[in-house]
């Protein structure tokens, strides 16, 4: 019982950050729709643009994901040196 008021209290003083979490699952939702609009424009309106945005689309939603994680384990890292 006390783990789960010390887990809340955490919770609502923000200091559990859920924004990676919730990063990383719509950064996979994201790969997935950028491959399958890629797959719809090369069978429907231009094959290579298409076929670019299929294979590029997941790439760069994993790049633009990452450098988003990067700040959140940065504030990590930080608050461990300000706790020394």
């Amino acid at each position: 019982m006390f783990s789960i008021i010390t887990a809340m209290k955490a919770f609502l003083n923000y200091e559990y950050m859920i924004t990676p979490g919730v990063l990383k699952i719509l950064s996979y939702i994201a790969m997935v729709i950028a491959f399958i609009a890629g797959l719809f424009t090369a069978f429907t309106v231009q094959l290579w643009e298409g076929l670019g945005v299929a294979i590029l689309g997941p790439i760069i939603v994993r790049i633009y994901a990452e450098l988003m994680l990067v700040i959140f384990e940065l504030h990590k890292e930080i608050k461990k040196i300000a706790a020394k």
